[in-house]
């Protein structure tokens, strides 16, 4: 009885934490939008209340003074951000889990000294932080005409580590090989098993890790001001909107939280679209059905 009251105990203590976790998610949103209606000076005097007049017209100007200047010459407005953004994260998701994807079942399902190696490499590499490259990384992408080139970052996303190769090993792990092996008997090649047996059941953990990389690159804004500034994102654009010139009209907390409002709706609608599958594809064992 005792025992089972303690437990009764946890429970209701970490379900009111969790509460309280969740508010703590929520209350920032909630402030950001509502902040985002407001008059500058309104925001000033009071920053916590509700808006006086709901100020919906403050997104038509963010909309319009959200751009970046290339050179001073060139102005990218919003349309072209979103569209530039769109390119970079959704090519750079498929290309970087496609190539954990490969290296993951090489790894997992052909052992040996290569294999072993790769992955203790990866695992040495998530302890043991790589910093201070940045200048080096620069000094190659001019020598491979990488820089300030699309094509070029997109090649540089051909690489494995980290978590999505570990959850791609975990989840090729499970796979039984009498699935291949069967294959072999009925004259399957090695390429044949990968992309016609093995590959279809890594979809569902290959669409969920794309999503998930694909909100990361959407937030990454310091790529497109080292790697590509000719091509801005509206990442970038909006951490540029902090910062405004001299003799912007659009200045304020409340147009800088409209921005963030504005800039995320892509990423809010994808996940309410795929929350789904963005918490229950994936799993600490793999495969999750």
């Amino acid at each position: 009885m005792k025992k089972k009251t303690l437990n009764s105990f946890f429970s209701i203590f970490f379900f009111v934490l969790l509460i309280l976790y969740c508010i703590s998610l929520i209350c920032p949103f909630i402030w950001t939008f509502i902040t985002s209606l407001k008059q500058r000076l309104e925001y000033i005097s009071n920053p916590f209340g509700l808006p006086k007049k709901w100020l919906f017209s403050n997104y038509v100007d963010v909309f319009d003074a959200l751009s970046v200047s290339i050179n001073g010459v060139k102005e990218i407005k919003l349309p072209q951000l979103f569209l530039n953004s769109l390119s970079y994260s959704i090519i750079s998701a498929i290309i970087i889990v496609f190539t954990n994807c490969v290296v993951a079942y090489v790894v997992s399902k052909y052992p040996g000294k290569i294999a072993n190696i790769i992955y203790a490499f990866v695992v040495v590499n998530l302890i043991l932080p790589v910093v201070g490259t940045l200048a080096a990384e620069l000094q190659i992408m001019n020598f491979l005409r990488f820089y300030d080139n699309m094509l070029g970052i997109f090649l540089m996303k051909i690489s494995f580590g980290g978590t999505n190769f570990l959850i791609f090993y975990a989840m090729f792990k499970s796979v039984s090989w009498t699935y291949a092996e069967a294959a072999f008997v009925d004259g399957a090649s090695h390429f044949k098993v990968f992309f016609a047996i093995m590959l279809p059941m890594a979809v569902p953990t290959f669409f969920a890790l794309s999503l998930m990389q694909f909100i990361t690159y959407w937030n990454d804004w310091q790529a497109s001001l080292m790697y590509f500034p000719s091509t801005p994102t509206v990442a970038y654009a909006l951490h540029s909107f902090q910062f405004p010139g001299a003799g912007a009209k659009v200045t304020g907390v409340p147009y800088i939280m409209a921005g963030c409002i504005l800039v995320s709706m892509p990423i809010i609608i994808v996940f309410l679209i795929f929350r789904n599958k963005i918490m229950g594809s994936v799993s600490v064992g793999g495969l999750k059905g």
